[in-house]
């Protein structure tokens, strides 16, 4: 989980769209439920779509948006962005202060769990309900054999844009976290040196024409984003399907039967496929 979520810093590869403490922060409630999850239990994930959405309009109230650029004024993609995030500090003081605060308001979900919500006045959802990261990581674990079945099932909280709020698209998401299953890094099995060696070779390469060396999460990421900003015209779900999606039934009801949403996660996931039988 930890390497997969490697490439969603800075906005999904600094691109400054959803900020990677909200798509963290999404994740950790689907782990907290993941027995239930596990289950196939299908009021438990609407539940959990529920519960990330509020989750958001808590980061919304508290930080004023969800989107990293916004937030940060931060281009990553240029060296007086990337030198601005660093110094003389106060931007990087104030992700980690977000951070903590994030921490605050989830760990609550522990004792909690998912809240119960009356689905009685609501037309049944279809009886394979359509994910679209989990689409993308399912297919390529099937093309490639690298996957993990853990993140599939907690990869349902990027519905609609994370928590159905129109952020980042779930196909992307998909993509970039099933190639960082290889390229991506795991913090708690590295050193000091070798954590700040990585976060400096990422953000290099995201100056670069090309990615030059041993490949990583970054500069594999950077790669897929253009492809897919290219072929869906846009990285965040209510600019591809111009639509706010008000709970799972809409949502469910528009990807069940939206051409545009399946060609683009069977487009990311070839993209993923190919990027992981490089150099697998």
């Amino acid at each position: 989980m930890l390497k997969a979520v490697t490439g969603l810093e800075g906005g999904v590869v600094a691109s400054g769209s959803t900020c990677g403490v909200v798509t963290g922060g999404a994740l950790a409630l689907a782990l907290m439920n993941d027995a239930t999850l596990k289950e196939g239990d299908l009021p438990a994930e609407r539940d959990l779509l529920t519960v990330s959405g509020d989750y958001l309009n808590w980061f919304t109230q508290h930080f004023g948006t969800t989107r990293c650029r916004d937030r940060t004024g931060i281009d990553f993609y240029k060296r007086t962005g990337q030198l601005r995030y660093l110094l003389p500090g106060d931007r990087v003081a104030r992700c980690l202060f977000h951070i903590g605060r994030a921490v605050g308001a989830l760990i609550p979900y522990i004792q909690k769990g998912l809240p119960p919500i009356d689905y009685s006045s609501q037309a049944e959802a279809q009886t394979e309900p359509m994910h679209c990261a989990r689409l993308v990581l399912e297919s390529v674990r099937e093309k490639t054999g690298i996957g993990d079945r853990l993140l599939e099932r907690s990869s349902i909280v990027f519905d609609g844009g994370v928590g159905l709020k129109g952020g980042i698209c779930g196909a992307l998401v998909g993509a970039l976290m099933a190639v960082n299953i290889l390229y991506g890094t795991n913090i708690r099995q590295m050193s000091y040196f070798r954590i700040v060696k990585a976060f400096l070779v990422g953000h290099q390469n995201l100056l670069a024409d090309s990615t030059r060396g041993t490949p990583e999460a970054f500069g594999v990421g950077k790669n897929i984003l253009q492809e897919f900003r290219h072929r869906a015209g846009a990285t965040e779900c209510r600019e591809i399907t111009d639509k706010a999606f008000g709970d799972w039934q809409d949502f469910q009801g528009y990807i069940s039967t939206a051409e545009k949403c399946k060609d683009l996660i069977s487009f990311a996931a070839e993209m993923a496929s190919e990027a992981i039988e490089k150099w697998k």
